[in-house]
């Protein structure tokens, strides 16, 4: 029988090291993690307690020279934005910041006067009187509200027309006009040609105002939505009666029937132009953006409380890359808390 090599010279002086299956380790199950927390649970953490409810207090009690409504205007408008800063800003984004502002007209809504004087019926007075002067103009937006509801200075409005790029024609009409009707929202028809009219909705005084949905007409009285079946039509007939809803031609009345519902012929075919100030519609979206994130953050402590000194730091902090910067362009916590208060979102 063959012998091998191995068995002839036998096992050599070498150590060798007794070879081990390696140890098969039994993965150790691992800690159960804490689910993170979400930011609005933080929030929630840190005010436990409701706090003692002490009255309301002035926005502006440290400033005593407010007086009146035009000055709280003025105070309202100038300390609006904050300065923007020399540096950490590239000359682009200093550009579009300093664009926006430009461009953003200055208007005061009358909530926040209202929060800034704190007397809203007095306020109230002096509004109508000094509208009725043609010292302050009132313009309203549709569909929107408080917010909606604007007050600008005619000085500013005067100047603003004046750098608008307007005919010489067109800019002494309108002027005119504004003169003569201090309170009314609308421009008949007549007062300007189409030509003229069609310069001023360009450069953002006339906007067009047609009620062309029922939808639309949700907000508007009963009486203002002229169907056969308002309150007015119908008081006039006994209960239970056809006439009481309309007779017997109602629906071809109201505008025919085989589609949906709309308003009658005299209501969709009234078309006219509303005034408005250029610029509105970027000051009401900053300040709607604005409210809905003090709304935000106070929707995420538990009793809906907050010291105001907190939501400051919240709203200031990070510099330039925190939301006042970053979302805001750059404007002054006091004029977003006036905002906040004046639609009664807050209460300090």
């Amino acid at each position: 029988m063959p012998r091998t090599i191995r068995s002839i010279l036998g096992k050599s002086g070498r150590v060798t090291k007794s070879s081990r299956p390696p140890a098969t380790r039994k993965p150790s199950s691992p800690a159960p993690r804490r689910p993170t927390r979400k930011a609005k649970d933080k929030d929630a953490e840190l005010f436990q307690d409701k706090f003692d409810d002490l009255g309301l207090a002035k926005l502006l009690e440290e400033d005593l020279s407010l007086r009146d409504v035009v000055q709280a205007m003025r105070y309202i408008c100038s300390h609006m934005f904050s300065p923007v800063p020399s540096t950490g800003f590239n000359s682009t984004r200093t550009a579009e910041v300093l664009n926006y502002r430009a461009t953003t007209s200055p208007l005061v809504t009358v909530g926040h006067l209202n929060a800034v004087l704190r007397s809203p019926g007095k306020v109230e007075r002096e509004l109508a009187e000094l509208t009725a002067k043609g010292v302050v103009r009132k313009v309203r937006v549709e569909r929107r509200g408080g917010m909606g509801e604007a007050l600008i200075e005619m000085a500013d409005l005067e100047d603003m027309l004046q750098r608008a790029k307007l005919s010489e024609d067109t800019r002494n009409k309108f002027r005119v006009f504004l003169k003569e009707n201090t309170t009314t929202q609308t421009l008949p028809h007549g007062v300007l040609d189409s030509k003229q009219a069609d310069e001023l909705v360009r450069v953002g005084f006339l906007t067009s105002s047609t009620p062309s949905a029922p939808e639309g007409t949700l907000d508007m009285r009963p009486e203002d939505r002229t169907t056969l079946t308002s309150i007015y039509h119908v008081s006039r007939f006994a209960s239970g009666t056809v006439s009481a809803v309309g007779g017997r031609n109602a629906i071809y009345l109201a505008g025919g029937g085989g589609g949906s519902p709309t308003l009658t012929h005299s209501s969709t075919s009234r078309s006219y132009l509303r005034l408005a100030i250029p610029g509105h519609g970027r000051h009401l979206k900053l300040a709607s953006a604005a409210v809905e994130w003090v709304r935000d953050a106070m929707g995420r402590t538990r009793w809906g409380e907050a010291p105001e000194s907190w939501l400051k730091e919240r709203f200031e902090g990070g510099g330039l890359y925190g939301p006042r910067w970053k979302e805001f362009w750059g404007v002054e916590w006091t004029w977003v808390l006036g905002e906040a208060v004046g639609l009664g979102v807050v209460e300090v």
